[in-house]
């Protein structure tokens, strides 16, 4: 499954996802969308890969992530945990359905 309805929302700020996200961003918009990390490992390597999948699961530290990356949106599956703890938090809801939400920065 890919987020094609919802990612329509997306706007230039950067956008916190998973590498299945950043692999179909990659496809859909080309090389003129920044991409947190994508499936290809080889270039991110073993932190690319730990880094997010943390952050996803709502770890504490998802606060250094997001800052370091400047992000201003996130492109998440409605069952990730940071999305309950980025509501929580304030961020509002850009757009859904029933895989995917997109939450913005408040």
């Amino acid at each position: 499954m890919f987020p094609i309805e919802v990612s329509e929302a997306l706007d230039d700020t950067p956008v916190f996802h998973d590498d299945v996200v950043g692999g179909y961003l990659i496809y859909s918009e080309g090389p003129g969308r920044l991409v947190m990390v994508d499936d290809r490992a080889e270039l991110y390597g073993i932190d690319g890969f730990t880094e997010v999948p943390q952050a996803r699961g709502g770890a504490p530290d998802w606060r250094d992530t997001f800052e370091r990356w400047e992000i201003g949106q996130a492109l998440l599956e409605v069952d990730d945990g940071l999305a309950t703890v980025l509501i929580a938090e304030g961020w509002i809801e850009q757009d859904s359905d029933e895989y995917f939400i997109l939450l913005g920065k408040p």
